[in-house]
């Protein structure tokens, strides 16, 4: 299973053109409901598989440590930040902070530990359902802002919202392309 969200994932980056990437979006949807079997033109042993596979093994990437779990990221994030960002960053609601650091302190999170490249800390976010490179961000700092202001980090909660959103959001394509089908005539 972990492989086929990996490899959409990677497929969709390099979508080029909006048409393959509705039928890439169809397949995964029907593909993880169970209506369908999965048939590739390509084995499972492509070089990108066995990259993805040797780099979520890493502790260290680029000489950078990578998390092995959410708590792990807290703890390295509290070694890393400096004081004054920690104290700015705690300030802001969640929300706030969500919004605000997203496109700065998302990016510095997903180029330290791989985020969309794939590390441990990707397949650990996957085993835990939560399959989108932005959602993983987004968790991370919702997490970590709680985690400064001394509230409960509630992860099952974090995982189910963006599987929902996932979910959602997929259906929410299918049905737009599907609704695209019924106009076109025969």
């Amino acid at each position: 299973m972990c492989n086929l969200l990996y490899v959409c994932s990677v497929l969709i980056r390099y979508a080029c053109d909006m048409k393959y990437l509705m039928l890439l979006v169809c397949f995964c949807f029907f593909c993880l409901e169970g209506r369908t079997q999965v048939i590739t033109d390509h084995p499972d042993d492509t070089t990108v598989l066995k990259e993805y596979a040797e780099r979520v093994k890493l502790t260290r990437i680029d000489g950078k440590y990578i998390p092995r779990d959410l708590n792990d990221a807290i703890a390295e994030l509290n070694k890393i930040m400096e004081d004054d960002a920690k104290n700015r960053f705690k300030s802001m609601s969640e929300d706030e902070a969500r919004k605000r650091t997203h496109f700065s302190f998302g990016k510095y999170i997903n180029a330290r530990w791989h985020i969309l490249d794939g590390s441990r800390l990707t397949a650990w976010f996957r085993d835990n359902k939560i399959y989108n490179a932005d959602d993983m961000i987004d968790c991370v700092i919702a997490a970590y802002h709680r985690s400064l202001n001394n509230q409960p980090i509630q992860f099952e909660q974090l995982a189910e919202y963006y599987y929902k959103k996932q979910q959602d959001k997929l259906k929410k394509l299918v049905e737009e392309k599907n609704m695209q089908h019924k106009g076109k005539p025969k």
